[in-house]
């Protein structure tokens, strides 16, 4: 049997010229596309002539794709409605009607319409209610993403077996699978209101200020729960340290720089500027170790400053305790050239 290729044409081109009236056209396919459903056709009517139902629909949906016809149509949905899949031969047949009607062909379109019309009494229908739609509220039925306005409609299915699901953010999904009743029953599968999903909620929330997906300053050592004083504390003994070792190192040089100023003065000078080789040497070693202790006097003067202040700071750590007036440290560096100290003024 062929396809009747050119009463096709035929209704093609007038389908297309009511098409362009009304701002609507389709292209025509290509040479390689009307050659490929031409093969697609001839194949599909070998398997049905085989008894190969459920190969040879596959092979009219697929020529019909690439260049429709009223006869591909028709084929198609015959073979559908002896394959038993009978709202898809329905749908098939009134798109037939359809096309036919477009072409202006009331005789196919009245042949197409009649055997729609048999059908429907044998449709098999299924709807699914939605009572309680969630925000984002997705439902699918085999996989198909069911548009809101057909939720609760009666709509013809296949006979046999539909999967429904229904998905929305936050929410645990729902899943059924639903059985057809027989010709002219309705299934109705009801969707109930989705329960929360407690791991996809905190999944999708964003990170609070101050919570654990943070980045924030690194978490106190076990024990210093006190608001940092522990480790206030623990820096100003290395504070401290750092203070004592200056203090010590200043006054190294400082008793250096006495011995080398006080040898000058008693063995090699006349005057405090006047003085032989020998004393000015001894005068600029002075000098030098005057230098250095004052170097040593000022690191440690600081280190201390710094140590004193962080361990008062670290006994008043709990800010919940009154205090008059806050502790005040005054380092003041007494350096002369025969020696050097530290005068420490404070107030707790």
């Amino acid at each position: 049997m062929t396809r009747h290729r050119g009463n096709s044409r035929a209704a093609w081109c007038i389908a297309a010229l009511l098409s362009l009236s009304a701002g609507v056209a389709r292209a025509e396919p290509s040479a390689d596309q009307a050659a490929a459903a031409e093969a697609l056709f001839r194949e599909g009517r070998e398997l049905v002539a085989q008894g190969k139902l459920a190969e040879a629909c596959p092979k009219f949906a697929a020529s019909q794709r690439l260049d429709p016809g009223y006869g591909t149509q028709w084929n198609l949905a015959d073979c559908l409605e002896r394959l038993g899949r009978s709202a898809s031969a329905w749908a098939a047949f009134r798109e037939a009607a359809d096309m036919a009607s477009r072409a202006g062909q009331a005789d196919r379109e009245a042949k197409a319409t009649r055997r729609a019309a048999d059908l429907e009494p044998k449709l098999e229908r299924l709807s699914i209610a939605v009572s309680a739609p969630a925000d984002g509220l997705v439902v699918r039925r085999n996989g198909a993403v069911l548009d809101a306005g057909a939720w609760g409609a009666a709509l013809p299915v296949d006979p046999g077996k539909h999967r429904v699901e229904a998905t929305a953010p936050g929410k645990k999904p729902f899943s059924v699978e639903a059985q057809t009743a027989g010709p002219g029953k309705v299934v109705t599968v009801e969707v109930p209101p989705l329960e929360d999903d407690a791991a996809a909620t905190a999944a999708a929330a964003p990170p609070q200020r101050g919570g654990a997906a943070e980045p924030g300053p690194a978490a106190p050592p076990a024990g210093d729960g006190d608001g940092g004083a522990g480790t206030r504390r623990t820096l100003s003994f290395v504070a401290g340290g750092v203070g004592v070792a200056g203090v010590v190192t200043g006054s190294i040089f400082g008793l250096v720089a006495s011995s080398r100023w006080n040898r000058a003065q008693d063995e090699h000078c006349r005057t405090r500027t006047l003085c032989d080789g020998q004393g000015v040497a001894l005068v600029d070693d002075a000098r030098r170790a005057a230098a250095l202790s004052n170097v040593g006097f000022v690191v440690g003067g600081i280190g201390l400053a710094a140590g004193v202040a962080l361990f008062v700071t670290s006994l008043g750590g709990d800010e919940r305790l009154p205090r008059e007036q806050p502790a005040r440290i005054v380092v003041t560096p007494a350096v002369g050239l025969a020696g050097g100290g530290l005068e420490l003024q404070g107030r707790f």
